[in-house]
């Protein structure tokens, strides 16, 4: 069954995913196997018990590693955190995923009937760990932790979580630890100081070259006794000013103590990035939704791109009625994030939005957000995209598109950082796969004037800059897809 989901999340960063673009496992709130008699439900209804007992301050959420503190970690939690202001609940469950947390704290309300100051979260491994990327890209477990804290704070709206980085596992090179490593360069942007605290010690796990001693952790994966003792002082001096603290007061993130960039392989100039805020996320999953709706079909063309592709469909969008009509005759999907960067594109484009589907054509559009800032970058990004477009699609054809005029006259420093861009990347054109499709003249009064006959705020097409594209584009439509 196909379902969809509202989540507001924000985040930045990636590396290249292979991800299967379906409906979002990792968000999706499961009850394991769903059989009452499983191991896993009789201690959800153990850890009940000890929720109706009167809950805790301190609350831990995780997986095996947050549940091993009852195992190698027992002693470690006995000194810590067995009594005083400190007395904690833990609701570990080994092997569980963000989808099985969120099931706990929602269905199985382990966050209910007690009022928490401090919960700590640490979730994730076994998402990247249990399944290939093909399965889940990075993305799914990200949404997954950012639902995971949503329903905490609905839950438990006078707590603030210490978010604590997903530990290192394996060798410093494994798929796992990798993805682990995007996961955190992502969450840790979820810390606001208030409601949710960043916490990463895990170079104290590591060596100088990002070893995992086995020492700390014999199965490379799981702490023991050592390696318990030493979250539980990373994170004590964290958990008492939590607990001290005033409900506006700022409590600053913690960082390893030698800084180091997550390891996150191929990171192109410019570096591959998602756009925070809440609109970027349930974009993406109207999206993702609609691939999935529509089953592996083959559309005639994608439309790649920031606001102003996204304008062709967004309601009250200037180009709406003209896809609407052009959408009787064509196969479409509407690619375009308002506000979206040449990172942002090559995110989700390597992050499973090229996934699902077949396409005879591609139309690409992106630059204009990036405002000259780096002319060599912004075309480096813009080739990187075209050249994750033809890995994923080797069968479609690509229209690239100059970057439009912005602004009102031709020597604008903006306007002329963008016609840079453009004589960079129309090289990138082959004639064969990559189609350069150069119009912006038309757009043009004399002398190179933009003026709000075509574009009402001198960057978007109003309905008539629609229909300039439109004419410009249709040959090769006629061409390419044969209607």
């Amino acid at each position: 069954m196909k379902k969809r989901f509202a989540i507001a999340a924000a985040f930045a960063a990636g590396i290249v995913a292979t991800g299967a673009f379906g409906a979002i496992r990792a968000v999706t709130p499961t009850a394991w196997d769903g059989r009452p008699d499983c191991w896993q439900m009789t201690r959800h209804k153990l850890r009940m018990e000890a929720v109706t007992n009167g809950g805790a301050r301190v609350v831990f959420i995780g997986d095996s590693i947050t549940h091993f503190w009852e195992d190698a970690g027992a002693r470690v939690w006995k000194k810590y955190f067995e009594t005083g202001s400190r007395r904690a609940l833990q609701l570990g469950t080994s092997g569980d995923r963000t989808e099985h947390v969120l099931w706990r704290i929602t269905e199985g309300r382990e966050l209910d009937g007690y009022e928490a100051k401090c919960i700590l979260l640490m979730i994730g491994t076994n998402n990247t760990g249990h399944f290939p990327i093909a399965k889940e890209p990075p993305i799914d477990t990200i949404l997954g932790i950012r639902e995971i804290l949503n329903v905490i704070k609905q839950k438990q709206p006078g707590a603030r979580t210490i978010l604590t980085a997903i530990f290192p596992r394996g060798k410093a090179d494994s798929p796992s630890r990798r993805r682990n490593d995007v996961v955190n360069r992502e969450i840790a942007k979820f810390a606001d100081g208030k409601s949710v605290i960043w916490c990463d010690f895990t170079d104290k796990f590591l060596d100088a070259e990002g070893r995992l001693s086995r020492e700390i952790f014999p199965d490379l994966l799981h702490p023991n006794e050592l390696g318990y003792e030493i979250w539980a002082s990373s994170v004590v001096p964290l958990v008492d000013k939590v607990l001290a603290a005033q409900p506006d007061e700022h409590i600053p993130s913690v960082w390893p103590s030698s800084p180091r960039l997550y390891d996150c392989g191929d990171d192109p100039i410019p570096a591959m990035s998602l756009r925070g805020g809440n609109y970027w996320p349930a974009r993406y999953l109207e999206k993702r939704n609609e691939i999935v709706d529509n089953g592996e079909i083959e559309y005639d063309a994608v439309f790649v791109g920031d606001s102003i592709t996204h304008r062709w469909e967004r309601e009250g969008g200037e180009g709406r009625e003209l896809f609407a009509e052009l959408k009787k005759t064509y196969r479409l999907l509407n690619l375009g994030y308002g506000g979206d960067r040449t990172q942002h594109v090559l995110w989700r484009m390597r992050n499973g939005e090229l996934e699902g589907y077949k396409a005879k054509l591609f139309m690409l559009l992106i630059g204009v957000n990036n405002q000259g800032r780096d002319v060599p970058g912004i075309a480096t990004g813009i080739k990187r995209i075209l050249e994750t477009i033809k890995a994923k699609h080797p069968e479609s054809k690509i229209l690239l598109l100059p970057i439009f005029p912005y602004r009102e006259k031709p020597d604008d420093r903006l306007r002329m950082a963008n016609e840079s861009v453009n004589k960079i990347i129309k090289n990138y054109a082959d004639g064969d796969t990559v189609l350069w499709v150069d119009f912006n003249d038309k757009f043009l009064e004399p002398g190179g004037i933009l003026t709000r006959r075509v574009m009402n705020d001198l960057l978007h097409p109003n309905e008539t800059g629609y229909k300039i594209w439109w004419e410009n584009v249709q040959p090769y439509f006629k061409k390419i897809i044969g209607k």
